[in-house]
């Protein structure tokens, strides 16, 4: 990561420290579970060991990670591939057919709980006896809020676990759902105090949460919740932070020279070395699929897999609603690619499968923004995925002054305008139920491939209607399709992911979600 490398290290002596009661003379080079945790560094090498585990793609699997696949569940993009079973685990989430066996969500929910042992293993041994260390316990509480948001609002009564447990306490039962998010609650605001202002961190710092991190997560729990007043009291301290602002030009927000930019609140940051690849998947997964595709003069990298292909729906939305900035910094379709003497048909005419033309542009792989790229380690560009950003507290902001008891519709339209203003859009002038739903939109066309969409769907309830036809007619790329009647988003199940069989095999005391 842009942080430290090799901080498993110290992890690493704690578990060698275990064999010590098994020799006679003492280890040497170790250091004791009993004796780590005691300085500013142990407490900060621990602190990095939650963000690796927020960072790092499966062990020996390049492409899976805690963010990408959860776009494959929304309408903004389908899994694509080189042909059909070439991603087969991501094209049971895209035609929803998956189950407790699917081998991405086993994945997510995994490294989930790996993030919240690691940071309740911190939060009890480091004691709060100095400025770093209060630090460190504020951004571990503010990480494990963030697992949790992420279990609760993807597989609901997920297992709540606050501290470190003993073998015979394995077997969690389910979570009651008003206790997780009352623990998120509780973590964020006694992680807010002793966390610093974006301003008052350091260069090596840039990539961890700060206080309006957790300013903008503990809103966004409250829109979740539903709890629009506190919620827009959380926003607002980060707007009147002036600690962040909109760049001026939309297409520059994901682009890698602009990573960490005054518009950025949190993003998971990823080191390019060649020799130590970190495995970040923007730039090989998203990426166009090197067989079929020419990038002109794009200056787009001929070196993608084409998962995770932006959906004919998303780019028709855009055309539909005259928003050319946005589309220009999200997807592409064969006519953009075109007017730069692009393309994206092989010389017989077919595309690649899954997709009807069209190449994502945002989290994009620029050549000229890698120049150490080769062949066979183009995923290692070191792009970093926006988790949150400011565009997307004002539009939370927004919907939150909307939906309130007593709404502040004119507040709440100065924020939105500020975002369209940015994307060179007309301001709206809607009120009430239209306003809440024209904010619906712009989420939709300002956040498309940051992963919220899926969950935006969920708490909404537009879920059901939104998803129902997902999957039911795959593109095969030569003018034919598979048809699947039996895919698509089925109320009453799907409103919630499967707890993994392998956590189910082992855990008799976890009941699974309902229809698996």
């Amino acid at each position: 990561m842009k942080r430290v490398k090799y901080i498993l290290f110290s992890l690493a002596c704690l578990i060698l420290a275990g064999c010590a009661d098994f020799l006679d003379t003492e280890q040497r080079g170790v250091t004791s579970i009993e004796d780590f945790y005691q300085t500013d560094q142990d407490a900060e090498q621990a602190l990095y060991a939650v963000y690796d585990k927020m960072q790092r793609s499966g062990e020996g699997t390049p492409g899976r990670d805690l963010f990408q696949w959860k776009i494959v569940l929304s309408d903004d993009a389908v899994a694509g591939g080189g042909g059909r079973g070439d991603n087969y685990t991501a094209e049971e989430l895209d035609e929803f057919v998956f189950g407790p066996e699917n081998e991405i969500i086993t994945f997510m929910f995994t490294k989930f709980y790996q993030m919240i042992y690691m940071a309740n293993l911190l939060i009890e041994k480091v004691a709060p006896d100095s400025p770093v260390k209060k630090t460190v316990i504020a951004e571990a509480k503010t990480l494990r809020a963030f697992a949790y948001f992420e279990l609760v609002t993807l597989w609901g009564t997920a297992p709540l676990v606050t501290k470190v447990l003993q073998p015979d306490e394995y077997a969690q039962p389910n979570g009651e759902i008003p206790a997780i998010w009352a623990q998120i609650e509780k973590d964020f605001q006694e992680a807010i105090p002793d966390l610093p202002l974006r301003s008052q961190q350091s260069v090596a710092q840039r990539a961890n949460v700060s206080k309006g991190t957790a300013q903008a997560w503990l809103g966004k729990a409250y829109l979740f919740q539903e709890k629009f007043e506190q919620a827009a009291e959380a926003f607002e301290q980060v707007i009147q932070s002036n600690e962040y602002r909109l760049l001026d030009d939309f297409r520059n927000i994901t682009r890698h020279v602009y990573e960490f930019s005054e518009e950025s609140i949190f993003e998971v940051a990823y080191y390019e070395d060649l020799i130590n690849p970190e495995y970040t998947t923007a730039l090989a997964y998203g990426g166009p699929r090197e067989s079929w595709f020419k990038a002109g003069t794009s200056g787009i990298t001929e070196t993608g897999w084409h998962y995770t292909a932006p959906e004919n729906d998303l780019y028709q939305a855009f055309i539909d609603h005259g928003e050319t900035v946005r589309m220009y910094g999200t997807v592409w379709s064969e006519k953009e690619l075109a007017e730069v003497g692009g393309s994206y048909r092989k010389p017989d005419g077919s595309l690649p499968h899954g997709t009807e033309g069209y190449i994502r542009i945002k989290h994009g792989a620029y050549v000229d923004e890698f120049p150490n790229q080769i062949d066979a380690l183009h995923w290692n560009g070191g792009m970093n995925y926006r988790i949150t950003r400011y565009a997307d507290v004002l539009l939370m902001a927004a919907e939150a002054l909307n939906r309130k008891v007593a709404p502040d519709d004119a507040k709440a339209l100065s924020y939105v305008n500020r975002v369209r203003e940015r994307a060179e859009m007309p301001p709206l002038a809607s009120a009430g139920v239209q306003l809440f739903e024209d904010i619906k939109q712009e989420r939709r066309f300002e956040l498309a491939f940051e992963f919220s969409r899926y969950q935006d769907l969920l708490r909404w309830g537009d879920a059901a209607e939104a998803l129902k036809d997902r999957g039911k007619r795959v593109p095969n790329g030569d003018g034919t399709y598979l048809e699947f009647p039996n895919a698509g988003f089925k109320k009453g199940r799907h409103e919630l992911l499967p707890f993994p069989y392998t956590e189910m095999n082992v855990n008799p005391n976890l009941k699974q979600n309902p229809g698996y």
